[in-house]
């Protein structure tokens, strides 16, 4: 059976090489503001925001803006990169693609997608301000994170079970 969504199994080493580093850099970097300052990699880039308020919290009109601005895209660059590295990791193929793998994948997705919505409502329901927004962070790579540790287990438990059968 043919699989077209997955990618060469050598896109799975191309996807730790992304995640790994600029999810330390994402998660570290705030602990040393200092030395990763607003500075750090900043250039012109379109910019869609809210109008801005006036001084008794009423906007002229309501709507965006859009501008575009100098913004600081060190976050950016950080969540993209881990993201495409996860999307690599997640559905490069395995050296042994079977059709029992790809019901692996299946009840994997599935039940990341239930843990991953558990999840959300729960960080919804625990989390304000800004920690809220930094679980939001969090929550949008965790259903790969989840997926590919829930697939990752079951293809070995697989593995494991075929090997004691041998």
């Amino acid at each position: 059976m043919k699989r077209d969504y997955l990618f060469p199994h050598r896109f799975k080493m191309i996807g730790w090489c992304l995640f790994a580093p600029f999810a330390l850099l994402f998660f570290v970097a705030p602990i040393f503001s200092e030395v990763f300052n607003d500075e750090l990699i900043s250039f012109p880039t379109f910019s869609i925001g809210m109008k801005a308020l006036d001084a008794f919290g009423k906007a002229d009109s309501l709507g965006f803006t859009a501008t575009i601005e100098r913004q600081d895209m060190f976050n950016e660059i950080c969540l993209i990169a881990m993201s495409v590295g996860l999307l690599f990791i997640a559905f490069a193929r395995e050296k042994d693609e079977d059709e029992y793998v790809e019901h692996l994948r299946l009840h994997a997705f599935a039940w990341a997608i239930k843990a991953n919505t558990v999840l959300l409502i729960l960080g919804t329901w625990f989390f304000f301000g800004g920690l809220y927004l930094w679980f939001i962070l969090f929550w949008l790579i965790s259903l790969f994170l989840i997926y590919i540790l829930k697939f990752q287990w079951e293809l070995h438990l697989f593995r494991k079970e075929a090997r004691d059968e041998e």
